[in-house]
Parts: structure tokens; C-alpha cells; sequence
């Protein structure tokens, strides 16, 4: 009898390496066409298992601020990876930055800030994101947020720094050296005389504390303090200055910290008065300011009442 199984086949028969392949290139296909919308461009290579998504869930996952606010610090993105491998993000702006700068392991994050004035703010700042993991991933993504002048008559208060005024590096301490030293004007704009009496300091380009270890008396002259106020040329004719080797506390940058002066210093109606600060650091070492950095102070007056005064240098 013959034996009539037979395998019936409705067309050509495909080949497993061949099938293999064709879904491998199927993979990649739906991949390349997820929306990116994180990343404004980049490139993928396979074995990243992160998924590109949305801002929020994207390779790179950007959290952009709605808004920043004239006349202070505001957080600007906060930039985490998302990836499964460490990633090193660079973080550019027209506008003054910090933490600018960092590799992260997966599931870490970077926040940046930045710094505007009230004297001619911009619309927008717009912030460019760059990352890379070797050669598996790179990419750049670009965004932009509002600026919010809201606080600024409040931030201006009596006190306006001059433009342009801002000088890096013009005169040094007792035991040589200038780096680290800013120096800027800044003038009364009230009908009436202000006393300055504390100081908080809120940004200094990327410096972490303002010390030189100097005497401990207070000297009133630049670079032998490290704040000294010059308001000698109208009618009141007054010093102020701040020394830590007074103190216990050091004078660190961004803080939250208000420290009284050692000596008060009262700025005249009109009056243009010079502020020196020596010595800047960055974690113990001089700090070399940039152009672009922003120098914010809060100060305290008799009455209580603090103001904000910026300047970039």
C-alpha cells in the first residue's frame, strides 16, 4: 500500500537564519520610528534598553522649569539618565549657568540652575542639552522657558548695580595674589540714606565659599576683608566690612545663610558705593572667575528688610 502522508506546502519554504534576520530587521524598524521627542537629534546603537519616549521617560529624561524668575536663582532642567549605562551630560546656555556639568549613572540626575537680572531680562532662556555614553548613544536636545519679572521692582529695593561695573582679579590680599577677588558698584536709587547691616551670598560664578584666612580685626580696606563696602564719597562717609577669621562660621556660597557685618555701612541717597570681595574658592583652591558669571548678594538693611543685587562680570 502506498504510503500517501505527504507534507502539503502553500509556498516556499523560508530559511531560519533568513527568518531570523528578517525579524531582527523588523526590531529595529518600530525602534527608530518611537517618537524622540527628548532628544532633538542622537543616535542609538543596539543594546540600550532604555525606552525613548516623552520628555519625562525619554533616553535622556529632561524636567524643564516652567518658568525662571528674574533677580534671583532659579532651578532651570533637572536632566536624568535614563539609560543603562553612565552618561555624561553637558548642559549650555546664552544665559549665566550652574551645574553645567556631570556624568551620571543610570537612574542619576544633574539640576541646573541659572541666574537672571532684572536690568533687561530676556523673554525666554534657552538651555541646550548634550549627552553621550561612549559609543553607544549620543544625542542633543534644546528647550526653552519663560522669565518671570515679576519679582524684580522687589528685587531691585533701593539698591541698583551699576552695568559693566563687575571687575575680576583687580587688587589681591595681603598675601599676594588675585584671584578670587570681584569687585562692583552699586548705587542708592531712594530719597532716602539705606544701612546695609548682613549679607547673604547667593551665586558666585561656580565658587563655593569666600575666605582667605586673614586677621581677625577688621581692617576696612579691600583685599585685608573679605566684604568690604566703600561708601566714603558723600556726606556720611562709612565703611562696612565682614571678616570671618571673627567668627565660626565661614561665608559659603548658596547657603541660605545671612551674616551680620562686623561693621554696618550707611549708603547716601544717590550715592554710589563699591563693594570688594576677597578671596573666592572653589573647594579650597582660588576661584578664576569667568566672563559670564553672575555675582548675587542678598543684603539686609537696618529695618529688616533684605534686597537682591546681581552683577555678571
Amino acid at each position: 500500500m502506498r504510503d500517501r502522508s505527504r507534507s502539503r506546502s502553500s509556498g516556499p519554504t523560508v530559511p531560519l537564519r533568513s527568518l531570523t534576520l528578517i525579524l531582527v530587521v523588523l526590531v529595529v524598524v518600530v525602534t527608530a520610528g518611537t517618537p524622540t521627542a527628548a532628544v532633538t537629534s542622537g543616535s542609538v546603537t543596539r543594546g540600550s534598553s532604555a525606552a525613548v519616549a516623552d520628555d519625562a521617560n525619554g533616553l535622556l529624561g529632561l524636567d524643564v522649569a516652567g518658568s525662571v524668575s528674574a533677580g534671583s536663582s532659579s532651578r532651570l532642567l533637572t536632566v536624568t539618565n535614563q539609560l543603562d549605562r553612565s552618561l555624561t551630560v553637558d548642559v549650555t546656555s546664552a544665559s549665566s549657568l550652574s551645574g553645567t556639568q556631570a556624568t551620571l549613572t543610570p537612574g542619576e540626575s544633574l539640576t541646573t540652575s541659572t541666574t537672571v537680572g532684572c536690568d533687561s531680562p530676556p523673554d525666554t532662556v534657552t538651555v541646550t542639552v548634550v549627552a553621550t555614553a561612549g559609543s553607544q548613544f549620543s544625542g542633543t536636545a534644546t528647550r526653552s522657558t519663560t522669565v518671570d519679572t515679576s519679582d524684580c521692582s522687589s528685587a531691585a529695593g533701593p539698591f541698583s548695580a551699576v552695568s559693566g561695573s563687575a571687575t575680576a582679579g583687580s587688587f589681591s590680599g595681603p598675601g599676594g595674589g588675585s584671584t578670587g577677588s570681584i569687585a562692583f558698584t552699586f548705587e542708592n536709587t531712594e530719597t532716602a540714606a539705606r544701612t546695609v547691616t548682613a549679607f547673604e551670598i547667593v551665586e558666585a560664578g561656580t565658587a563655593t565659599r569666600l575666605s582667605f584666612g586673614g586677621p581677625k580685626p577688621v581692617n576696612g580696606e579691600a583685599g585685608k576683608d573679605e566684604l568690604y563696602i566703600d561708601a566714603t564719597g558723600d556726606s556720611t562717609d562709612s565703611e562696612g566690612a565682614a571678616e570671618d577669621g571673627r567668627r565660626t562660621t565661614s561665608f559659603d556660597v548658596g547657603d541660605g545663610t545671612s551674616h551680620s557685618l562686623d561693621q554696618s555701612v550707611t549708603i547716601d541717597t544717590g550715592e554710589a558705593a563699591e563693594i570688594f570681595l576677597y578671596q573666592f574658592q572653589d573647594n579650597g583652591t582660588p576661584y578664576a572667575f569667568q566672563s559670564g558669571d553672575s555675582i548675587t548678594l542678598t543684603l539686609t538693611l537696618q529695618d529688616g528688610t533684605q534686597t537682591t543685587v546681581t552683577v555678571t562680570v
